[in-house]
């Protein structure tokens, strides 16, 4: 892919998202090298832009400088995610509470509209997209809340568990049951019942987190 003709602010952040999202959708694996003219060269930039991403994804945990290999994959490993879900747990359940009281009745309709998409596309088996969907449903959750403490922790966490959430949704029964807990998350939102709607959401990631554990014990904690 060839970033040429960007502002250099521009290019450092698109650098840094693809390279984030290489790595966390697995195209580059835990535990191998990256080096800055290789990348360079495959993104089609120079060298500052791959360097200055290197610097973030290592403050992001998912790359570890190291003294005879250079720039290594880190990434998360099983304990990592469940370790996530849990703060998700908690975290989201409070979202949602606070969505409940706080969200404008716009953005309402538009977490119905984002549901009735999630749908169709579950219809259609397009998980990719499905995936897309689910991620920007508990993202309008979490601005809705109207903390931006809360947004912007879970939103990185958004981030970061998405390949996990990918594989969870493309699961037999899986998508049918996620379904089902949006609705009534969605429900409780559209009826203002804050504790209904935090209970909600934390059944919704106490399951994804069942889920999740399933599949790292069938593939050997490879996920």
């Amino acid at each position: 892919m060839q970033m040429t003709g960007k502002s250099h602010g521009t290019l450092r952040l698109q650098v840094y998202e693809q390279l984030r999202e290489g790595i966390l959708l697995g195209k580059y694996p835990r535990g191998s090298a990256l080096t800055e003219i290789k990348l360079a060269e495959e993104l089609g930039v120079s060298r500052t832009p791959v360097r200055e991403a290197f610097c973030q994804l290592e403050l992001d945990g998912l790359v570890a400088a190291t003294p005879n290999k250079g720039v290594v994959v880190d990434g998360f490993d099983q304990a990592d995610m469940l370790d996530m879900y849990d703060v998700r747990t908690r975290m989201e359940s409070l979202a949602a509470s606070r969505a409940a009281d706080k969200m404008s009745q716009e953005d309402i309709r538009q977490l119905r509209l984002l549901f009735e998409q999630e749908v169709e596309l579950a219809a259609n088996s397009n998980y990719r997209e499905l995936q897309r969907s689910d991620a920007a449903f508990h993202d309008l959750i979490f601005r809705g809340s109207g903390s931006r403490v809360l947004q912007n922790i879970l939103s990185s966490i958004n981030i970061y568990t998405k390949q996990a959430r990918f594989i969870s949704l493309s699961t037999r029964g899986r998508t049918e049951q996620v379904l089902q807990e949006h609705a009534s998350i969605l429900e409780a939102i559209e009826a203002r019942d804050a504790v209904l709607a935090g209970r909600q959401m934390q059944t919704h990631i106490e399951k994804a987190a069942a889920s999740y554990r399933r599949l790292a014990a069938e593939t050997g904690g490879s996920q």
